[in-house]
């Protein structure tokens, strides 16, 4: 038995040229019990020749991949079952998949399952009697019977990603701790202290580092050095939010309430007598 017989199916769709079955999937072109022909698609003596044929895809799902789960077969004057859809055209033409019976397909995240479909396969005319381990479909379609069989998921291995390394960069002024409190991220201090060499000993010092002539070729220069400091517009608005005075609301007690919205209606009953 092939090993990926048990691996569940994760995908299915309809070819009218068996020739141009997708990649990496399988062509149901005969039955199981009898090996005739599998076309989905009733063709008359006199008319032109027109296939469909079923194709289905098995592999390992990753995790929260989509596998399938079950299968039913409805009229096309019957609403869809909830939860299924429908393989409406052809994968390589984009025809019309069936005429009278569709198929319905239901995928589920295969996080949410432990068991899926592995196998699907058709009944010749005339023989509606599963293979042991194969559940029957109800209804047909072209007079075949299609069963599938169950299987349980294997165990997935989430995949564990490496958190993205990176480098911060040198932050070259500092920023007023005002706006730093409304900023979304924490300011770093300005260059780092860097020893400098001096004739009576070792001394430091900050900045960016000096640039002869020697040397102006080959490092770096920043491109803001120079540049005035100002603060961005937004920035400024959210300092402004922080000084809104929101009023303070008295409370009330129930008496209090009464009090005030009481509505004794009196207008209302005069009103009503005079009428009646």
């Amino acid at each position: 038995m092939d090993a990926n017989q048990d691996l569940p199916i994760l995908s299915v769709c309809i070819v009218s040229d068996p020739c141009r079955c997708p990649a990496n999937h399988i062509l149901i072109n005969k039955t199981f019990d009898r090996p005739e022909d599998a076309d989905l698609w009733s063709n008359g003596l006199f008319t032109r020749r027109i296939m469909r044929y079923l194709c289905i895809e098995r592999q390992l799902p990753t995790q929260n991949q989509d596998v399938l789960v079950d299968v039913q077969l409805i009229s096309d004057k019957e609403s869809l079952p909830a939860g299924f859809t429908i393989i409406d055209y052809t994968t390589d033409t984009k025809e019309k998949a069936y005429q009278k019976k569709l198929i319905c397909v239901r995928m589920m995240a295969s996080s949410m399952t432990q068991d899926a479909i592995t196998d699907l396969i058709f009944l010749s005319r005339g023989q509606r009697k599963p293979p042991q381990g194969y559940t029957l479909v109800p209804g047909d379609i072209n007079n075949m019977g299609i069963c599938y069989k169950m299987g349980r998921l294997p165990q997935i291995q989430p995949a564990v990603q490496d958190p993205p390394s990176y480098s911060k960069p040198t932050q070259l002024y500092t920023i007023p701790a005002a706006v730093a409190s409304s900023l979304p991220y924490s300011s770093k201090p300005p260059v780092p202290v860097r020893p400098l060499m001096t004739g009576y000993g070792t001394a430091t010092r900050t900045g960016p580092p000096e640039q002869s002539s020697n040397n102006l070729a080959t490092s770096h220069v920043n491109p803001i050095s120079g540049i005035e400091w100002k603060m961005n517009q937004k920035y400024k608005m959210i300092l402004d939010l922080q000084k809104v005075n929101i009023p303070v609301v008295p409370e009330k007690s129930l008496v209090d309430l009464e009090r005030q919205y009481t509505y004794d209606f009196s207008v209302e009953r005069s009103v009503a007598k005079i009428s009646s």
